[in-house]
């Protein structure tokens, strides 16, 4: 399994799983507060969740019982389902273990939206008084894609999550081999049967997709969140994988007497081009004295972005 998470790894991501992504010219919007915009300002650089502490602590089990609903939908032999659904447990919590260790620290996840001026984004993540920060997509993936290994919308809606596990699963089924060819032939027979030996090359790798798919996937209660995410993946001690020689730091914040690891990714500014494009201040801030602070700030370290007042009208 580290093999097949490697190879990967050092591959294209993206082109593994149809997420649906922005198009250029398209904006994302970061809800915040005044401390985190000072760093992300001036530092030119985010912290980067780990994704185990993400605010909903049940999304990848979800998106595991959709996979697993899928493949029982498609498998049709009873005795091949169980084999199936025994095995993709077992991998799933194989990935788990190997991305969680101390070796490999694995997935950590920069959250925007394309929701402006959303009541519940700023009741979320600035409790009505932070920032929404502005920015342009194409700028910002140049500047961080490096480092980045998938971004794309996160899929509220049942069905379209179930059409991108079973084309992935088929797809994934259908390379270009002749053990993979008889794969096929029996996994989706109602009557003949497979084995492990058979199963488990190609378990490895729908499940690594099933368990990328994890990140973004959410139940449909979510969707007002409109979530955009970024997905990095860094190592902490030495992998052992010649393609990962670079190490980075793990760091620490505190939210709620809880420890939060984090990552720093710093973007760069593309052709001298900031990809911050405006901010828009909170609506219960005392907008006026908010407006200017931030205006006299972005002044002070001379950069050129567009300050704005919320439209809701909420009072104290």
């Amino acid at each position: 399994m580290q093999k097949i998470l490697a190879d990967l790894l050092a591959e294209n991501m993206n082109q593994w799983l149809a997420i649906p992504k922005c198009r250029e010219g398209e904006k994302l919007y970061h809800y915040t507060n005044l401390s985190s915009l000072k760093g992300i300002v001036t530092q030119h650089s985010f912290w980067v969740t780990k994704s185990d502490f993400l605010n909903d602590k049940n999304e990848f089990r979800y998106a595991y019982k959709v996979t697993k609903k899928v493949c029982e939908k498609l498998i049709l032999n009873e005795s091949n389902r169980a084999l199936f659904r025994r095995m993709l447990k077992a991998k799933i919590e194989e990935l788990n273990t190997l991305v969680e260790d101390q070796v490999m620290s694995g997935c950590y996840v920069l959250s925007f939206s394309k929701g402006y001026d959303s009541l519940l984004l700023w009741s979320e993540f600035a409790k009505s008084q932070g920032y929404c920060m502005e920015f342009d997509y194409s700028q910002l993936r140049s500047g961080i894609q490096k480092k980045m290994k998938m971004d794309g919308c996160v899929i509220y809606n049942r069905k379209e999550q179930c059409k991108l596990v079973e084309d992935t699963f088929l797809r994934v089924l259908k390379r270009k081999d002749d053990g993979r060819r008889v794969l096929r032939k029996k996994l989706l027979s109602e009557t003949e049967l497979v084995t492990e030996e058979e199963l488990n090359p190609f378990m490895s790798e729908f499940a690594l997709c099933s368990f990328l798919y994890s990140m973004f996937f959410k139940k449909e209660c979510f969707q007002e969140e409109q979530e955009y995410r970024f997905v990095f993946w860094a190592f902490h001690e030495n992998s052992g994988m010649e393609i990962f020689p670079e190490l980075t730091p793990i760091h620490f914040r505190e939210k709620a007497q809880t420890l939060i690891p984090y990552i720093e990714v710093s973007y760069a500014h593309q052709g001298g081009q900031n990809p911050i494009r405006a901010i828009t201040v909170g609506p219960k801030n005392n907008s006026d004295l908010a407006v200017k602070g931030i205006q006299y700030f972005l002044r002070n370290e001379k950069i050129p972005i567009s300050v704005y007042e919320s439209k809701i009208p909420l009072r104290y």
